[in-house]
Formats: structure tokens, C-alpha cells, sequence
């Protein structure tokens, strides 16, 4: 029932990936395009408070130089019941973000459908302001059917399409967010080889696989919620045994998916966003949190905003299991020798504080 010894883990790992350095190695290659990629985007998370009201929701982001009435690119992203969707994209400071409810299905907006557009302190739409140190921004709002949105940048955009479809039109970079939803443990996206990508590919991989909080079975208020959290270049089928042997009568298991290459203290603060949202939408009164190896560092941080930062009450206990708190030696041997560098070795180096 217990889980591989933390340190053997990433232990093998980082000295796999030094080795692998010397002679040159696929992961490395698709590790530097990454780099380059999120050196080169910003991320934009929104969340439609009432998205759960409506139906076929729709996000997206574009890219409109209003001077020049002229959208450079867009995207777009189906929304879920919990609201929450997310998008990379290219760094500027005209990327303007609306979400509405496809009412007749034709996936296009239409007058009078419920819409969203983020605006500024006097109500008019506005560029989502990016945070410059972070290259991060998470806004809200909600749907309305009083919502006009601008006709001057419905027309750029219809022009930026063409007789492209919305998918040939989009630029790609989506970033699927699940909040709540079912999940099959069997699905090849929560392998091992998925968990794998994770590590090297911590931009590719939410893009590709997404990122979340997902259930095995739907959400019972009777059940105290149990959060597991993987480690490095860990998969949600690295917790079956455990899922299988907890009390299923009394507690329900939720699962991270998250890619485990990132900044650690991004990832809890991501979690840290899905849980408050997740308990705003259906009001558990305890969380526990169990966290293998690097997980648990994931976890710390998770745990020290939501208890500390935004004094929330609700998690109840905090379980690590191998978890290096005070680092490991390997990680700043990969970055020392490594030609790429996974963002999270940063925060494994033994001096890291």
C-alpha cells in the first residue's frame, strides 16, 4: 500500500536526466521548447461564477488592436460546469477575454445570448491587465443577457475568421480545466507515460492533457472529500491501491492532475484557486490532503495559502508521505550539468528556502 521511497524516485530521475545530457536526449529537446514557449506567453484563467445556468458556455481570448480595428489572434475553450477555463497566450497588452452561452448551438455569438466581457473599473471592456512579474492573470465574472458586446470587435473578429472554423481560426494554445469532473483511472491520460510528460513538457502538457481536480464519483455531500497529490513525474494511477482500499462509505477521492515540471508554488497556487472554487460550488465543510514525495511540497504550499494566506477552515489534515523538505541533492546537479533545466529542480535544491 505504500508508495515507492521518495528519494530513489527522483534520485533516479535526475540522475537519469544528467546522464542522458552528456549524449543528447529527446526530452531535453522538447524541455527546451517549452522553456522557450512559456518565456514567450503569458497565462490568462478566467472563471464564469454562473456558467453552471447555461447552457453550451463558450471562453475566449483576443488578441485586438482596437486602434486598428484588427484582431492579430484568438481561441477559444468549452466551458464546464464549474466556469473555469484558461488559455497561453502570446504576450501583449490587447488580449481581451468573453465567454457566452451558445444558445441555438451554432457556435458563434448572437445577439441577445448571455456574454461576458472583461471590463475596467467603469464598466467598459477592457485588455485583462497581466501581472508583469508573474506573466499571470485570473479575472471572473458572470453571464448576462444585458451584456452588449462590442460591435466593432464582433466585426474584426468575424473578419479575423473568415471562412475559417473556429478550430482552424484558433491559435491553439487552450488550457483545459477540470474542476469536479468524473474521472475513469483507466484513461491513458492519467498514466504513467502522461505523468512522464508532465516532468518535461510543463507547458505542451496542459495544453495537451490539461489540468485539475477531478472525482471518481460524483460529489456526495455525506462523504468527507480526500485530496491526493502526486509526485515527480507521478500519474493519478500512482494512488489506486489507495483509492481501492479507502472507506469509500466515508470519504471520496479526489485527484491533482497537474504537470510536475512547473514551479512548484504556481502549481499550489493553482490547487489552491480549484479548491476555493470547488468549495464555494458545493460547500464541504472538511478537506483532507494526502501528498507523496514532491508532491507534498506542492501540497505545503497549497496548504499555507489556503490556511494561512486566506484563512480558510476546512482542511483538516495534512499527510505526506517521502516528502524531501529539505530538497535534494540531485536537483542542483541537473541544473548544474543539465543543456535544460525543469523549472521544479529549481525549488528541490537543498539551499532553496
Amino acid at each position: 500500500m505504500t508508495p515507492q521511497p521518495f528519494l530513489p524516485v527522483l534520485t533516479r530521475v535526475l540522475l537519469a536526466a544528467t546522464l542522458l545530457a552528456l549524449t543528447g536526449c529527446a526530452n531535453f529537446r522538447k524541455l527546451g521548447r517549452d522553456l522557450k514557449f512559456i518565456d514567450e506567453t503569458s497565462v490568462i484563467t478566467c472563471h464564469i461564477t454562473n456558467a453552471d445556468r447555461f447552457p453550451r458556455v463558450y471562453g475566449l481570448v483576443i488578441e485586438w488592436d482596437r486602434e486598428n480595428d484588427k484582431v492579430l489572434s484568438a481561441d477559444y475553450a468549452k466551458v464546464g460546469e464549474i466556469g473555469v477555463f484558461g488559455f497561453f497566450v502570446e504576450r501583449s497588452e490587447n488580449q481581451y477575454l468573453i465567454a457566452f452561452s451558445d444558445r441555438n448551438g451554432n457556435k458563434i455569438y448572437d445577439s441577445g445570448e448571455p456574454a461576458w466581457i472583461h471590463s475596467d473599473a467603469s464598466g467598459a471592456p477592457a485588455p485583462v491587465a497581466i501581472d508583469p512579474e508573474t506573466n499571470k492573470a485570473r479575472v471572473s465574472g458572470s453571464l448576462s443577457t444585458t451584456t452588449k458586446l462590442p460591435g466593432d470587435l464582433l466585426k474584426a473578429g468575424r473578419e479575423f475568421k473568415g471562412a475559417r472554423t473556429a478550430e482552424e481560426a484558433a491559435s491553439g494554445y487552450r488550457i483545459p480545466v477540470d474542476l469536479g469532473t468524473i474521472a475513469d483511472l483507466d484513461d491513458p491520460k492519467f498514466s504513467s507515460k502522461t505523468g512522464s510528460d508532465g516532468l518535461w513538457k510543463p507547458a505542451s502538457f496542459p495544453m495537451e492533457s490539461g489540468i485539475g481536480i477531478y472525482f471518481l464519483e460524483k460529489y456526495d455531500p455525506e462523504k468527507t472529500p480526500v485530496l491526493f497529490v502526486y509526485g515527480a513525474a507521478g500519474s493519478p494511477q500512482d494512488w489506486r491501491t489507495f483509492f481501492e482500499r479507502i472507506d469509500r462509505t466515508k470519504y471520496q477521492p479526489w485527484f491533482y492532475f497537474y504537470p510536475t515540471g512547473a514551479r512548484l508554488d504556481q502549481m499550489g497556487t493553482a490547487l489552491n484557486n480549484g479548491v476555493q472554487i470547488l468549495q464555494a460550488h458545493y460547500g464541504f465543510k472538511k478537506l483532507h490532503v494526502v501528498a507523496h514525495s514532491m508532491g507534498g511540497l506542492v501540497s505545503r504550499a497549497f496548504v499555507v495559502k489556503n490556511v494561512i494566506e486566506d484563512e480558510q477552515p476546512y482542511i483538516q489534515r495534512f499527510v505526506t508521505i517521502s516528502t524531501p523538505w529539505q530538497g535534494h541533492a540531485a536537483a542542483q546537479m541537473g541544473i548544474d550539468m543539465a543543456p535544460s533545466v525543469v523549472p521544479s529542480w529549481y525549488d528541490m535544491k537543498t539551499d532553496n528556502k
